[in-house]
């Protein structure tokens, strides 16, 4: 009989327990601080989370929170702090004081938003269902703090919220209704803007289920599945519309790239100079509570090649793609409906006559700009009264080598070719003003940068490269603005090889970057594992319990 009541028991605390999630809502509350500090109901993640070793982390009914890694949060200086304690107000007010008393924080412009880089993770118990976050910061350390910038994405990115944490007590951002990625994971972001010095984070309160229903937001232009030409602009346009409340604005992403925002109807963005691929347009509507809701399209973008477009057209293939006719009629030309040049079905061009007789033929004048109509002058083009053009040497300048044309803005000698001047000033090209080129080439002796690659280089560490950056405001090796207004002109080999170095050092930083991220899947690998475990081991119970029945 007592081992009956007790099956009984069992079953019945079972039973509670998968009935939990629909019985009431799973709240988990975390408060962030420098060193331990206990607050009653509430998860400590203490430590500085930008300070070696692994990720901060902390877990509570079934939620569990990430400081992601040292490289995501920016310290106060290089090799300095992001936590600090008793910084804040120790005051109750939206979230208690206690919380508010102790803060992690990012600094200055390396802290602001880069969709790479959250601040926090957070892994789900269930990721079919929805959550709601708190979350604020306070301090009283008289930086400029306002505004932080909290973002949070899930499944997809949601709108940021904006907070002045200066001696803030009653003051926070609430993300409703937020469905997590497929990893059942949810990024939150805590930033700085430019000219803010410090954006901060006290505590965190993740809620599971609905709160108030979600905006209702529509893709209305273009539409899904269309097919668009490259290298113009579109309009995106959205409609939106809540049930209580209002809509603070409509974001318009494509893919992941934010492209713009739209806080009055009609919502709209424009969508620059799209380049030829497929596509996912996402249209994300805030309210005035904070809930967020997305729709998404695919459209795809087509080369110019593919069709005319009246905004230009690249690449295509004049054996099928052209302007013209296939009989044996005139081609026409017209303005204001007047037919103005005419191309005949032998190929003959007529500017002012449909019957042209010669490859050229115009009833008018022609005007050839800096041709001078004085036939004397020599090794220049020249028209007479009758409209011929001759080409003679300028015998009056007393070098026969040496070339002027429209006022001495343009200068050619044996050695030198100044453009938009006289004077060369010793170089073999001199031009005074804009050019465009095809092709540059460059010949450079310089050692070509690709040791940076080879054993043993050694790479400059980032916090010594971040202090290089605030003390002298520009990369190591390249010129600054004060040495390029200082010098006469700019190599453009060297520069070259200088980016070239830049950019491999860039490349093994990545590198390593890499290497941290898929140590830290790993261990997120692991710890999924041993959660499944757990449920298996749920499961045999719930069995062995059913099998005594």
């Amino acid at each position: 009989m007592t081992n009956m009541k007790r099956s009984i028991w069992t079953l019945l605390l079972l039973a509670a327990f998968a009935n939990s999630r629909l019985q009431a809502q799973t709240t988990a509350k975390f408060n962030f601080s420098s060193a331990a500090h206990t607050v009653t109901g509430w998860t400590n993640i203490s430590g500085d989370p930008s300070l070696g070793g692994s990720a901060r982390i902390g877990n509570s009914n079934g939620f569990t929170v990430s400081s992601v890694g040292t490289a995501n949060w920016a310290p106060l200086i290089p090799g300095s702090v992001a936590a600090y304690d008793a910084l804040g107000v120790n005051t109750n007010g939206f979230f208690p004081g206690l919380v508010l008393y102790n803060h992690w924080f990012q600094f200055s412009d390396a802290g602001q938003y880069n969709a790479a880089f959250p601040q926090l993770i957070i892994t789900v118990p269930h990721s079919d269902s929805v959550y709601s976050l708190k979350m604020t910061g306070s301090t009283t350390s008289g930086r400029v703090v306002y505004p932080t910038r909290y973002t949070v994405s899930g499944s997809t990115v949601f709108g940021y919220i904006d907070i002045n944490p200066d001696h803030n007590v009653n003051n926070g951002a609430t993300f409703n209704n937020i469905r997590p990625d497929s990893a059942g994971h949810i990024k939150v972001y805590v930033n700085t803007v430019p000219g803010t010095e410090v954006a901060d984070i006290c505590g965190l309160q993740i809620t599971e289920g609905y709160t108030t229903p979600p905006p209702v937001v529509t893709i209305t232009n273009p539409s899904n599945g269309e097919v668009l030409a490259e290298d113009g602009n579109i309009t995106l346009a959205a409609t939106a519309s809540v049930s209580s409340g209002s809509i603070v604005k409509v974001e318009f992403f494509i893919d992941t790239v934010k492209i713009g925002e739209s806080t009055t109807a009609p919502y709209t963005a424009t969508w620059t100079n799209p380049d030829e691929g497929h596509y996912t347009i996402i249209a994300t509507a805030v309210d005035n509570s904070g809930n967020s809701n997305s729709t998404s399209i695919h459209v795809s973008v087509e080369s110019l090649s593919s069709f005319w477009s009246m905004t230009g057209n690249i690449a295509m293939d004049p054996s099928i793609n052209f302007i013209g006719n296939v009989d044996s009629v005139r081609l026409s030309f017209r303005t204001k409906n007047i037919e103005r040049m005419s191309i005949s079905p032998i190929g003959n061009v007529g500017i002012g006559t449909i019957a042209p007789t010669a490859q050229l033929h115009t009833t008018g004048s022609v005007r050839l700009a800096g041709i001078t109509n004085d036939s004397t002058k020599t090794r220049v083009v020249v028209s007479d009264s009758s409209g011929n053009l001759f080409y003679r040497n300028v015998s009056s300048l007393g070098n026969p080598n040496r070339w002027l044309v429209n006022g001495n803005t343009v200068y050619d000698s044996a050695d030198n070719i100044a453009i938009g001047t006289s004077n060369p000033q010793g170089y073999k090209l001199a031009v005074n003003g804009t050019a465009i080129f095809t092709k540059v080439k460059v010949k450079t002796a310089g050692t070509w940068p690709d040791y940076v690659f080879k054993k043993g280089y050694q790479l400059p560490g980032l916090p010594e490269l971040e202090q290089y950056l605030a003390k002298y405001h520009h990369l190591p090796g390249i010129l600054s603005e004060t040495e390029i207004q200082k010098i006469d002109g700019l190599d453009m080999g060297e520069q070259q090889m200088a980016l070239l170095k830049k950019i491999e050092e860039l490349t093994l930083y990545l590198i390593e970057e890499n290497k941290k991220l898929k140590e830290q899947n790993r261990q997120l690998e692991e710890q999924n594992k041993r959660l499944d475990q757990q449920q298996q081991q749920i499961e045999k119970l719930k069995k062995l319990i059913q099998a005594k029945k």
